[in-house]
């Protein structure tokens, strides 16, 4: 018997299906992202009544997304919820009415300084692009310095 997925979580797939009732119109495709979701994610019993009753009839969105705590889940919940717009090809007025006010809400609630931490960074290092990358400058800097010579040489 699984526990589910903690409130933070389980708010994020809320306000998700929440959003696939946005423009009043459920497609086929926003039907079939929050099956599959139900059959994916390890939700409780519980969890998984209340989904399949919030996939048959509207919620209040920004009640939903006041759910969603961790700002780490909100940064998901957008992953998902662009893909969740964009499903059905019509990214409607509504549709984004909804998710410019969720950004908003999601900035005001966001405190960077917590969230350069878990930034992952890759620095090339590869050699070879290296001295591709030196090459390019050296040629760049050489065409600004001609240029630069050229422009204010004094006559």
């Amino acid at each position: 018997m699984t526990h589910g997925v903690n409130d933070s979580q389980f708010y994020m797939w809320r306000t998700l299906f929440a959003v696939a009732h946005a423009d009043d119109v459920v497609t086929d495709e926003e039907v079939r992202f929050m099956a599959e979701a139900l059959e994916d994610v390890p939700f409780s019993e519980g969890q998984r009544a209340v989904l399949n009753e919030d996939a048959k009839h509207a919620q209040d969105i920004q009640a939903m997304f006041a759910g969603v705590a961790d700002v780490h889940d909100q940064a998901v919940f957008f992953k998902f919820a662009t893909e969740l717009v964009h499903i059905d090809g019509e990214y409607g007025a509504e549709e984004q009415a909804v998710m410019l006010k969720l950004q908003e809400l999601h900035v005001k609630a966001s405190n960077i300084d917590d969230l350069i931490g878990t930034i992952s960074m890759e620095f090339e290092d590869d050699s070879q692009a290296s001295n591709q990358n030196k090459d390019f400058k050296e040629t760049v800097f050489s065409f600004r310095d001609a240029f630069m010579q050229r422009r204010f040489k004094k006559d």
